[in-house]
């Protein structure tokens, strides 16, 4: 079968679901089934067992993160864009990650470096860097392998983890772990970086942020993203009723020399 194993996303008018398509296997919803070995083509629209009317297509990076298994909690797309330009990224950067979690965050940055990039991911779960392993396999699973970066996943605790340890000057560092001040314990800046953590708290954030400035972070930046459509119809424009609100603070700085 042509399509066996893509990633796909099947879309009914009430709701969507991120599934793989199976020779000889059936999707199942409250809306009908929708038999795989029909998909000739994507994207398709098939009917149902019941009549209902499907829309199958390959996923996008959104909708990838906000429907598929996961085990931490993820970095929300709205956070993502944010993270990425506070980071300063681009494809020749080499970064650092520490708290690979789900695998979600680590995904996006693999598919923005290019062959002269970096990237090294650090958590001490082993099941969360086998996850998001996964994560990466699964997405790219309907493109190239080229079209990410290589991750070199480090198992290892940040209070522990020494720079020193890796051959590389690292542009960026993000960390969407609880206590990112901890890296401090056993590590010192010396050369221009640019400093991104991902945090649920405000008590947090304030730690964090004393500790940066005692490092000699200059340019820090304190903010959360909230997330609201529109919806337009007409000659009728309104928000919606319902937002992406806070998911996160997020605290970026910089070294400078």
């Amino acid at each position: 079968m042509e399509f066996e194993n893509k990633l796909v996303v099947i879309e009914s008018p009430s709701k969507k679901y991120l599934s793989v398509i199976t020779t000889g296997q059936e999707f199942v919803t409250n809306e009908g089934k929708i038999e795989f070995n029909k998909i000739t083509s994507l994207p398709i629209r098939l009917e149902s067992s019941i009549g209902t009317t499907f829309l199958i297509y390959v996923p996008s990076y959104k909708e990838f993160i906000l429907l598929m298994k996961r085990g931490p909690q993820i970095i929300y797309p709205k956070d993502v864009g944010s993270i990425v330009v506070s980071a300063n990224l681009n494809s020749h950067s080499k970064v650092l990650e520490i708290g690979t979690g789900s695998g979600a965050l680590t995904l996006f940055i693999s598919s923005l470096l290019g062959p002269n990039s970096e990237f090294y991911s650090v958590d001490v779960n082993k099941k969360n860097q086998y996850r998001a392993k996964k994560t990466i396999s699964r997405y790219i699973s309907n493109y190239s392998e080229e079209m990410t970066k290589k991750v070199n996943f480090i198992n290892e605790d940040i209070s522990t983890f020494s720079l020193e340890s890796i051959s590389v000057s690292f542009d960026s560092i993000i960390t969407d772990v609880p206590e990112p001040w901890h890296f401090f314990s056993n590590n010192k800046i010396k050369h221009n970086l640019f400093w991104v953590s991902y945090l649920p708290s405000i008590s947090q954030v304030s730690k964090l942020t004393n500790i940066l400035e005692e490092n000699n972070f200059q340019h820090i930046e304190i903010k959360e993203v909230l997330e609201r459509e529109w919806t337009v119809r007409g000659n009728i424009s309104r928000p919606k009723h319902s937002m992406v609100g806070h998911t996160g603070f997020i605290v970026s700085g910089r070294y400078i020399l």
